[in-house]
């Protein structure tokens, strides 16, 4: 019977060396020296498998993006793993305080942004609130790779790079910390920590490896210090305008999503005819051009809220060709599984009082919007 290969050490020491006896005179394989660091996102497995897929994606990209940014030009980005970034550094390791730098920087800006992305996400759905249980770990590990040329792709591979993903799975009972082996820290200069931080020893056997010895330190203290990104919330005057109801055949969730969308409000709502916006995700204080015909609209989301039975959302409205400035508000009552009620209201927060001609013009356009967001969400259910 075969032995069984696992799917680590096929593809990081048996696979390269098949390419490298298979492949044209003109690829090259060099050895070298160089650090390998591993952040990995905890908590991603579950993220993807448990939430909506496009949202989910959509927030690991933000997160990934926030990682590569903070190591900028230090280690080279060898590879991006879906969950986790492989990172190399060639020659001589870095000191243990540097490596220490270069995590904490890389760990700050993923929980800065994830919290950016919650405070400033208005979609409700699993996977934009789920953000909160993801979280970074990170694996050190120092030794020879062998980088192999194949046309204009390079790739590192080798037994230490074997060693380093397969101390991803670990016997740490915790999703957030530094794991340095010791065979990096044997050839690092020692240096004192300017940020003290509680160290453990451990080891973990491994098939075909055997045992490797490491420390590692915790981050949850590291991730309480990171502080809150700028509050997202904008507050406006409210008066007694009263809201428009209609009932709408759909789930109060799903309708709101398709207000949410707003570059997709031209498929529903009478007169649009295209939306520009300045970045390609709708979230609190994203700017978007909505064009009409006799007007544009510069729409900026502003708030939301949500509970079991109800979503709350407002908008800010500037119309120049009006001189008009207003919050629109909508709010998405259940009212069984299948169908809700949706209230909206305009509200005038510009200095000047809006003319009575203007507001009956307004309030028919509203009753116009919500009838066609009605009629679409029924289309769209019963298709």
């Amino acid at each position: 019977m075969l032995p069984i290969i696992s799917n680590c050490f096929f593809k990081y020491l048996i696979l390269p060396y098949l390419h490298y006896l298979s492949e044209s005179s003109s690829n090259t394989m060099t050895e070298t020296n160089a650090t390998i660091l591993i952040p990995d996102i905890s908590g991603f497995t579950a993220f993807m498998t448990n939430t909506e897929l496009g949202h989910a994606s959509r927030a690991i990209n933000m997160l990934i993006e926030a990682i590569l940014d903070a190591v900028g030009e230090e280690y080279e980005v060898s590879e991006v793993l879906g969950d986790a970034v492989l990172l190399i550094k060639k020659g001589p390791p870095p000191t243990k305080q540097e490596i220490l730098n270069t995590c904490l920087r890389i760990f700050n800006a993923f929980h800065f942004r994830r919290k950016w992305i919650e405070q400033h996400t208005i979609c409700p759905c699993g996977a934009c609130q789920a953000m909160v249980k993801l979280s970074l770990k990170f694996v050190a590990h120092h030794g020879q790779l062998a980088e192999m040329k194949v046309g204009r792709f390079v790739t590192q591979s080798g037994t230490e790079m074997i060693v380093a993903h397969r101390l991803l799975k670990n016997s740490i009972n915790n999703n957030e910390y530094l794991l340095l082996t010791e065979k990096l820290l044997e050839q690092v200069v020692d240096s004192s920590e300017s940020i003290e931080m509680e160290w453990t020893k451990a080891s973990d056997e491994y098939d075909s490896i055997g045992k490797v010895d490491y420390r590692f330190a915790l981050l949850s203290d590291s991730r309480n210090r990171i502080p809150d990104p700028p509050g997202a919330t904008i507050n406006y005057p409210t008066d007694n305008t009263p809201y428009h109801e209609i009932p709408i055949a759909a789930n109060f969730r799903d309708a709101y999503m398709e207000i949410m969308n707003i570059p997709g409000r031209a498929q529903w709502m009478p007169g649009l005819q295209g939306v520009e916006q300045d970045a390609p995700n709708v979230v609190i204080g994203s700017i978007h051009s909505c064009r009409f015909e006799d007007y544009e609209a510069i729409v900026s989301p502003i708030r939301m809220t949500f509970t079991d039975e109800e979503v709350f959302y407002a908008e800010s409205c500037r119309i120049n060709e009006m001189n008009l400035s207003l919050v629109h508000e909508f709010v998405f009552k259940k009212t069984s599984d299948l169908t809700c009620i949706l209230a909206t209201r305009f509200l005038n927060v510009g200095a000047h009082p809006i003319p009575e001609d203007v507001k009956e013009l307004l309030f028919k356009r509203i009753e116009n919007m919500a009838v066609g967001l009605k009629e679409y969400c029924e289309r769209k259910k019963a298709s």
